[in-house]
């Protein structure tokens, strides 16, 4: 979808995107989701992926998700979620 309406991109050579076995699920560092993958009022499960840069403190990252998990309990209380932090490089 762009603005509203059915759209068909193509990604450019050497543009970041996300993919499963069909095709293109989401470009230019997530900040456009196809319909296809989106999340509706009847999901059971979901994932969502936090990331950050070297020079953002590990502490605001943990901010993030905490921030996502408050809102995600408001609007389904009794959700389980579970986080864990993977490929941290303390150097």
């Amino acid at each position: 979808m762009k603005d509203g309406a059915p759209a068909h991109e193509t990604p450019e050579v050497g543009e970041v995107v996300w993919r499963d076995d069909i095709g293109v699920t989401c470009r230019r560092w997530n900040w456009r989701q196809g319909v296809r993958t989106r999340l509706g009022a009847d999901a059971t499960q979901m994932w969502f992926i936090l990331e950050s840069l070297p020079a953002m403190p590990l502490a605001a990252l943990h901010e993030a998700g905490d921030q996502l998990t408050r809102g995600l309990l408001e609007m389904m209380p009794g959700a389980v979620i579970e986080s864990t932090l993977i490929g941290f490089d303390p150097r």
